[in-house]
């Protein structure tokens, strides 16, 4: 489905905590970037999920996150606020899965630790910071803070609605959190957004999202 806005706000309070949940019981990890808002062009791909299918992204330019959105990160992405400007008119969204309190099995398109191609590869998390505290009770207000400006990207997974006829462009980048392992293993077994948003309507407590972000990616879908 096109679309050519993200909804404004995180929506609901659960939204923020459920995502803070994806932090690790250490102190958050800093990592070094490209320019801000922009990254660097490189070639090269990860799987995705449609319609019950794995798939392959292969990307060609580097990731856009919109300036006009306040980010503290090297990169200039964040997550918690939706974007004011996008890189082109039309776009479609990209789901992405986040574990949340968890590890999951060694399966993910973008592990914990690694940067995918043409991700970037920290977020500003400083909006959900309330959220936060409560699992850093050895950090200061000042020290959690200065953390959570360039945290690193969480591992996760792809999921999309549409494939644009297999022809490249940028995709709205738009965060789900998972906090149960049995339901992450089902939406990847699943393989599919409808099953997510299935379990989005049914108001499913261990489901939380779409939060939106300033996070733009540019690829073309391919099946494998």
């Amino acid at each position: 489905m096109k679309t050519s806005r993200t909804a404004r706000t995180l929506g609901a309070l659960g939204a923020t905590a459920a995502l803070a949940l994806a932090a690790t019981s250490a102190a958050p990890a800093h990592a070094a970037s490209s320019a801000k808002g922009s990254g660097a062009a490189s070639y090269g791909m990860t799987k995705a999920f449609y319609g019950g299918k794995a798939l392959s992204f292969t990307y060609s330019k580097g990731y856009k996150c919109d300036t006009g959105i306040k980010a503290a990160s090297t990169t200039g992405c964040e997550v918690g606020a939706a974007w004011n400007h996008a890189p082109s008119r039309q776009h479609d969204v990209l789901y992405i899965t986040v574990p949340l309190g968890f590890t999951p099995k060694p399966m993910q398109d973008c592990p914990a630790g690694i940067t995918c191609v043409d991700h970037p590869m920290t977020v500003d998390l400083t909006r959900l910071e309330p959220a936060l505290k409560p699992l850093y009770p050895k950090l200061t207000d000042a020290q959690l803070t200065d953390a959570l400006k360039d945290f690193m990207t969480p591992g996760h997974d792809h999921f999309i609605t549409d494939t644009n006829h297999g022809k490249a462009e940028w995709w709205d980048v738009q965060v789900v959190g998972v906090t149960s392992s049995k339901t992450y293993d089902a939406i990847h077994s699943h393989q599919s957004f409808a099953y997510i948003q299935k379990l989005i309507k049914a108001k499913d407590k261990t489901v939380v999202g779409p939060i939106p972000s300033n996070i733009f990616l540019y690829f073309s879908v391919a099946a494998k």
